[in-house]
């Protein structure tokens, strides 16, 4: 920028994704309030998507559309009289028509959005309505974008931090939930499910490594997963293959009460979705493993809080250490692909049920024993 820009009173940032998405948004909130005490912050998602940042006190409001209908003539009557000309700033994270159309609408002084392909023509419109038309990649962690934005604003682009907050409230309903369960002081949360069939692993490898966590370790076992109906029936499916039978939570905590959940863990294991990012936060002392298949991990590994400035890991693939944080990938050469569903076999993926119990044991001893190297210190 050759001249600063004025200070904003409100800033509206659109993330119309997916979770892990716009749990990936929150450091943006960060820099914002730390450069802007004052400023009152909006977001705009999608229903389902965005409902746990009303317990963060830095958002004053979160604003929902139905996913693929902010376009139709009913979201527009509901939603544009909302947003429009009623920002000084409006932000959009991603290259999405409907998050650069909010933005183009709704900010007054600064309308920033990204594109694909900056040059085409299709995105004329995108440089004509957008103050900052920025080019979106698919290289880097994708946390990177809010450093992007901040540069592209004079902002500083440090400290990038990922939360999720919770209430008093919240930790109370967990410390009652756990009494009820019977789970001990020190427990481990299982969360061996994500949105999509590919990033799944075999649920008997989740029970080995169940009952190996709480041979070697000494903890409680606790299994989550969401109040979906076909999720909680494979949850008590694979609880089941448990010598040790763990605890069950199916489906009874909201995202916040999840991470009220996992402040109080003392380990963590999961998969490639929003609740692994969720336990990320906490991993200035909670050790976490997650698996890995074809998902780019260098753009969607989780945050490490603690961590340097992007890149975070040192290679593409394979078992990797990050702070108290393990990522497991096959490190085959055709990993990562990036894609979903490589082969017919149920929408599985290969290079996730190839993901062998010993490599997880060994990734969970090294954050483990990394924690006590911490707690030593």
């Amino acid at each position: 920028m050759t001249q600063p820009l004025q200070a904003p009173q409100s800033v509206l940032i659109a993330n119309i994704r997916l979770i892990g998405d716009v749990l990936l948004t929150t450091p943006l909130i960060g820099l914002l309030r730390r450069a802007y005490p004052d400023v009152q912050i909006d977001v705009l998602a999608n229903k389902g998507t965005a409902e746990f940042l009303r317990g963060d006190p830095r958002v004053r409001e979160v604003i929902l559309t139905k996913n693929s209908e902010f376009a139709t003539a009913a979201e527009r009557r509901h939603y544009l009289p909302r947003i429009f000309r009623k920002y000084d700033w409006a932000l959009n994270l991603n290259a999405s028509d409907r998050g650069n159309t909010a933005a183009a609408l709704a900010g007054r002084r600064v309308r920033l959005g990204f594109s694909d392909n900056p040059s085409a023509f299709k995105s004329l419109w995108k440089r004509l309505l957008l103050t900052h038309n920025l080019p979106f990649t698919n290289t880097g962690h994708t946390v990177d974008r809010c450093a992007v934005i901040a540069r592209a604003l004079g902002l500083p682009e440090h400290p990038l931090e990922v939360t999720l907050a919770f209430t008093p409230a919240h930790a109370e309903k967990v410390e009652r939930l756990l009494g009820e369960l019977g789970v001990g002081e020190k427990f481990a949360v299982v969360h061996p499910f994500a949105r999509w069939d590919y990033k799944f692993w075999r649920g008997e490898g989740f029970a080995e490594v169940s009952d190996h966590i709480h041979e070697r370790y000494g903890l409680d076992m606790l299994w989550t997963s969401s109040p979906d109906p076909e999720e909680v029936a494979r949850l008590r499916e694979a609880a089941a293959k448990c010598k040790y039978p763990p605890k069950l939570c199916p489906g009874l905590l909201n995202l916040n009460e999840v991470s009220a959940l996992l402040s109080r863990a003392s380990l963590y294991l999961g998969l490639d979705t929003a609740v692994t990012h969720i336990a990320a936060t906490h991993s200035a002392r909670l050790p976490v493993v997650a698996l890995y298949g074809p998902t780019l991990i260098e753009r969607w590994h989780p945050w490490n809080p603690l961590g340097p400035a992007s890149p975070q890991l040192g290679a593409r693939k394979g078992i990797q250490l990050n702070g108290l944080i393990a990522t497991v990938q096959k490190d085959w050469d055709c990993v990562p692909c990036g894609l979903a569903n490589c082969d017919d076999r149920g929408g599985l993926s290969p290079c996730m049920q190839q993901i062998s119990v010993a490599e997880v044991e060994t990734a969970l001893a090294a954050v483990w024993a990394k924690a006590g190297e911490k707690r030593d210190s």
